[in-house]
């Protein structure tokens, strides 16, 4: 299996900017990156109170907080 760079961040509370297709304004969520599936295009973020299914390509941004 290859590493992709994001891979270092799973299992890591995270700051991650999204924006939704056609919309110009970002969405910031705090999370834990539980999970990352490349083949879906899927990236799982454990947010209080449940999960998340993000699309890597709605992404602009993920930050590690510490």
């Amino acid at each position: 299996m290859e590493k992709k760079c994001m891979d270092k961040l799973i299992g890591k509370y995270c700051k991650v900017v999204t924006t939704k297709p056609g919309e110009e304004t970002a969405h910031v969520v705090f999370g834990m990156l539980e999970d990352i599936d490349y083949d879906a295009g899927i990236v799982i973020i454990k947010s209080n109170p449940n999960l998340l299914n993000i699309n890597i390509e709605n992404i602009v941004a993920i930050k590690p907080k510490s």
